[in-house]
């Protein structure tokens, strides 16, 4: 009884508690709409001021990196030289303390090693930092003249959903399907107390075929390939809307770059994307596949084959985590070379192969730094939640609101730090193309941006030579002779002009 009486008072206090957290979303539309809203034009602020946030976040951890790997090992060699003079002082030497005093010195050695170290990568990587920051203040400089693309991850959103409800529509077909079969068996009827029948019973029931269980896998691979074909189009649609900013010159005559970008995608690379989402589907198939073996043999495995199949899950995640990386990319040169996809992933693989420090220290930090901008979004919006709902008299918990607008907020920050990240990547692959085919030189102009410029081997020459160019356009100008000299000096670019250019997916 008292049992009972304790399930029931948990069901009560459970069922009292989501009643008073539907009451709380209901009093508080009002506060959720002005935070969901909130948190958008936070987004959109904090994507404006990117690349100076970036900057000082970057030079100050810099900063206070570099004062603990010199404080750390002062203070340690301070401790073991304490240690030591009180030991030598002292009048009873025990073996323990000189033990301790030798251990402190080993420390302190290991320590001023690896600080040592990451001083010297501080300084080394000082200029890859600097590049990285450029890379963020040119991708919201493009983000701001083309804003409409932080809106396209909602279209993918919509596939996606759409995607997903015709799988779960078809796998109920799939899961009712079967061959009706008979079951025949007798049951015993009491007529009355003395008089007991028997009777033959049929029941039909649906067998399943032999063969469902690879209908069952071509059905998970179409959810794995759908839903990863659709992100590929989502990628290289926001590839292509980038490359074309860094492949123009004249920014200014770049029109349409989001839509160009999708009909890009729907016209000449489909093939492209399908084959690089099949490959990360295929990853994914096998992984739920050992996941399945792993999960019925659970209880008869050994400890080898089960330290055996965990090594072959991490193996096949880190797998699928590489192809992504690299199909990204590949997706991205073929958004401005219009490749094939083996051809585009040979091409970037050499590319990211001889600028793997930049790719480093762009992956790493870069990383972090959008997870900087991430986590100010869903904190201002928090804290604003707060302050808005903490003296509201209607509220029993005003922590589910505020937690119910974070998560909003978070999701809207990584739907749009997403298309930041891929702009980086894209105007990074860019940069290293541009980098390996011109030097700058008259002819052979970079297509970045000065500020890009700044960071290649032979900067200054090429700064001079964009001046020089600049100069004598001005002059051609004043004469009256722009467009007529302009034809005759103009230099035939790397690639077709994107604003005319025909690729073809082979």
């Amino acid at each position: 009884w008292e049992a009972g009486s304790i399930s029931e008072a948990v069901v009560s206090t459970q069922s009292t508690g989501m009643q008073y957290a539907m009451s709380d979303l209901m009093n508080s539309y009002r506060e959720l709409a002005v935070m969901c809203a909130s948190s958008l034009v936070i987004s959109f602020v904090i994507i404006l001021l990117l690349g100076w946030i970036a900057q000082v976040i970057i030079y100050a951890i810099a900063l206070l990196t570099a004062i603990a790997c010199i404080a750390g090992p002062a203070y340690f060699w301070y401790v073991w030289y304490e240690a030591k003079v009180e030991y030598d002082e002292s009048t009873l030497q025990l073996e323990s303390a000189s033990e301790n005093v030798t251990t402190l010195m080993y420390y302190a050695i290991i320590l001023s090693v690896i600080c040592l170290i990451v001083l010297l990568l501080i300084i080394f990587l000082r200029s890859r930092v600097g590049l990285m920051v450029t890379l963020f203040k040119e991708a919201g400089f493009m983000v701001m003249r083309m804003i409409v693309i932080l809106f396209t991850p909602i279209i993918l959103a919509i596939f996606i959903m759409a995607w997903a409800a015709l799988w779960t529509f078809v796998s109920g077909y799939i899961y009712t399907a079967g061959t009706p079969t008979d079951l025949e068996f007798t049951r015993q009827y009491l007529v009355n107390p003395n008089n007991v029948t028997d009777a033959n019973v049929t029941m039909v029931y649906f067998k399943d075929h032999d063969y469902i269980i690879w209908v069952w896998l071509y059905h998970l691979f179409g959810l794995y390939w759908g839903t990863e074909f659709f992100l590929a189009c989502h990628e290289m649609a926001i590839a292509g809307a980038f490359v074309q900013f860094y492949w123009t010159r004249d920014k200014r005559k770049v029109h349409f770059p989001v839509l160009r970008g999708i009909w890009w995608v729907f016209r000449y690379h489909l093939g492209t994307v399908a084959f690089g989402s099949c490959i990360i589907a295929i990853i994914q198939l096998i992984r739920t596949i050992l996941a399945y073996i792993q999960n019925k043999t659970k209880d008869s495995q050994s400890e080898f084959v089960k330290y055996l199949l965990l090594c072959l899950q991490c193996c096949l995640w880190c797998f699928e985590k590489i192809m992504k990386f690299i199909n990204r990319n590949a997706y991205i040169y073929t958004a401005f070379k219009g490749s094939a996809f083996c051809t585009s992933c040979k091409k970037v693989f050499g590319l990211l192969l001889s600028n793997v420090v930049r790719v480093g220290v762009i992956n790493c930090v870069g990383m972090f730094i959008l997870f900087i901008g991430k986590f100010l979004v869903v904190i201002v919006t928090a804290i604003l939640g707060y302050f808005m709902m903490k003296n509201d008299d209607d509220l029993y918990f005003w922590a589910i609101p505020v937690l119910i607008a974070s998560i909003f907020a978070f999701a809207v920050a990584h739907t749009f730090f997403s298309v930041y990240e891929i702009g980086i990547d894209a105007i990074f692959i860019c940069f290293a193309e541009d980098e390996t085919k011109n030097d700058g030189t008259p002819g052979r102009e970079y297509y970045m941006s000065k500020n890009l410029m700044e960071w290649v081997d032979n900067s200054g020459e090429a700064i001079k030579n964009l001046r020089r160019k600049k100069k004598q356009q001005k002059a051609q100008a004043r004469v009256g002779k722009s467009n007529d000299v302009a034809s005759s000096k103009q230099t035939t670019p790397m690639y077709p002009d994107l604003n005319e250019m025909e690729m073809t997916d082979k």
